[in-house]
Formats: C-alpha cells, sequence, structure tokens
C-alpha cells in the first residue's frame, strides 16, 4: 500500500512538473509573438512621413470651353480672319508635397505626435482631351488654319481649368483631405497624432 501511494505521488509530481514547463513554455512564446512597440522619435516620424513623398489629396475633372478670334488683313481681304470653339477636359491635383516638412514640423509629446504641415498646394494641371467643334477662316474658307491656334488653345484650356477648380475650392477640399488621410495612416500604425494644416495659400500654380 505504501508502493502504490509512493508510485501515485510520483506521477503527481511528474504531470505538475510537465504543466508547468508547459505553462511558461507558453508565457515564452506569447511574449515573443507580441509586437515591440518602438519609441517615438521626431527623426523616425519625419523619414517615414517624408517617404510618401506628394500626398495628391484632391483631384478635380473639369470640362471648359475655349473660344479663338484671331482678326484678319485688309490686303488678303480679311479672309485669313480665324475663329474657333474647342471643348477641353482637365483635371487639377492638388495635395501637401510632404517633402518640405522640417524637423521643426514635428513635435512628440507623451505618445502622441503634433504635426504641422506645410500649406497645401495645387500639384498639377493637365488636360485629357481637346475636342474641335468648329475651326474656320474668312467668309469663304479659302485660307490655311493657322495651326499656332492650338498652342493658344492649350494654354487657355489650362487656365480655364485651374480658374474653374480655384473657384470651387480645390484647396479647401485638398486640406481637409490631406489632414483626414494622415490621421487615419497614423491610426493604423497605432499612432496618436494631432494634425494641424497651414493657412491656405493664393490657388495658382
Amino acid at each position: 500500500m505504501k508502493k502504490v501511494f509512493s508510485f501515485l505521488l510520483f506521477i503527481i509530481l511528474l504531470v505538475s512538473a510537465a504543466a508547468g514547463g508547459w505553462y511558461h513554455a507558453s508565457l515564452q512564446e506569447k511574449a515573443a509573438t507580441q509586437p515591440v512597440h518602438q519609441p517615438l522619435s521626431r527623426e523616425g516620424v519625419l523619414t517615414e512621413i517624408k517617404r510618401l513623398n506628394r500626398l495628391e489629396s484632391t483631384a478635380f475633372h473639369i470640362d471648359t470651353i475655349i473660344k479663338t478670334e484671331k482678326p484678319g488683313n485688309w490686303f488678303m481681304l480679311w479672309q485669313d480672319a480665324q475663329t474657333g470653339l474647342f471643348m477641353a477636359r482637365g483635371k487639377v491635383v492638388a495635395g501637401v508635397d510632404l517633402d518640405k516638412l522640417t524637423a521643426e514640423s514635428v513635435q512628440i509629446v507623451g505618445d502622441t505626435v503634433i504635426l504641422s504641415l506645410p500649406p497645401v498646394e495645387i500639384l498639377n494641371v493637365n488636360l485629357d482631351n481637346i475636342d474641335v467643334y468648329d475651326i474656320k477662316t474668312g467668309s469663304l474658307g479659302l485660307t490655311p488654319i493657322d495651326k499656332t491656334v492650338f498652342q493658344e488653345v492649350q494654354d487657355k484650356a489650362k487656365q480655364q481649368v485651374l480658374e474653374s477648380a480655384c473657384k470651387a475650392g480645390i484647396l479647401n477640399f485638398a486640406q481637409t483631405q490631406a489632414q483626414s488621410q494622415l490621421e487615419t495612416l497614423f491610426a493604423l500604425a497605432q499612432t496618436k497624432v494631432s494634425v494641424y494644416p497651414s493657412s491656405l495659400p493664393p490657388c495658382k500654380v
């Protein structure tokens, strides 16, 4: 009976030791798999943000009509006069050039990043397409078209597309979107952030 009791005690101690070893190993494995949070630094945050380069936060697609008119010369009996009507479609992109951030733009307060953005700006003005609705020279249409008009149309179209985007408040939209996008990126990185935009600059290229 004493031998049986000793054997049972040995089995209980063996099982307890095995359970303790398994529990200790589980704790080590759990600790190893938990993410290690690196301390925040101004230089580290600045480097990561600058990797985004230009944050193109807003794009406006705009259609505009361009009219051209070239007066004729009397010695050509005004047959070299030229008029044109064109439809242009363009895109204006606005956002923040994050490469303009400086060390003073980033502050670390406790576990929170304080980020002061550079001003939003117009990043691109591009024309997707230009359609010719009408173009003619003189009253008889005998004089060849002056092809320099097409460069004039491109220049006017870009200017009109930009002006329309500015009137529609593209910089306001871009600023709001840039702030929201950066807050989302920091949230995904599980980092607290307060983003402060700059005052709006003039709307121009």
